[in-house]
């Protein structure tokens, strides 16, 4: 995928998710507030989560551009599992880091994780999104 350029289709739905990303982990941070639990490991865990949340969400987008784009189907399927098996290694990463760092709050991060999850569920629910 080194210097393919993302069709708009996956620029359009990335920024969606990354808006409905940053919803949640606003409410989310403010939740921490109102219990009076929000500290600087919680914020960090948040905008980690979320940041690799968004990320991963363009990856898959990109993979499968690339995969439609492919005229053998078992090559194509092959890169698509390669590809989500590799994003989910670093979703692991991730929330091992988060939770071996003194200075990120862990939970915060996987939470934060399951908000493109979240977003889609929305954007179904109100009529947003047709069919996924």
């Amino acid at each position: 995928m080194q210097g393919e350029k993302p069709q708009q289709s996956i620029v359009k739905e990335t920024k969606r998710i990354g808006v409905g990303t940053v919803i949640m982990l606003v409410v989310m941070l403010a939740v921490y507030a109102v219990l009076g639990k929000f500290t600087v490991g919680v914020l960090l865990g948040g905008l980690l989560g979320s940041a690799y949340a968004i990320f991963n969400f363009f990856m898959l987008g990109m993979t499968l551009q690339k995969a439609a784009s492919m005229t053998d189907q078992q090559m194509a399927h092959m890169k698509v599992r390669s590809s989500y098996s590799t994003r989910m290694i670093g979703m692991l990463i991730l929330a091992v880091v988060a939770f071996a760092l003194p200075f990120v709050e862990g939970i915060p991060c996987l939470i934060a994780l399951l908000f493109p999850r979240a977003t889609i569920f929305v954007l179904q629910v109100t009529g947003q999104i047709k069919d996924v």
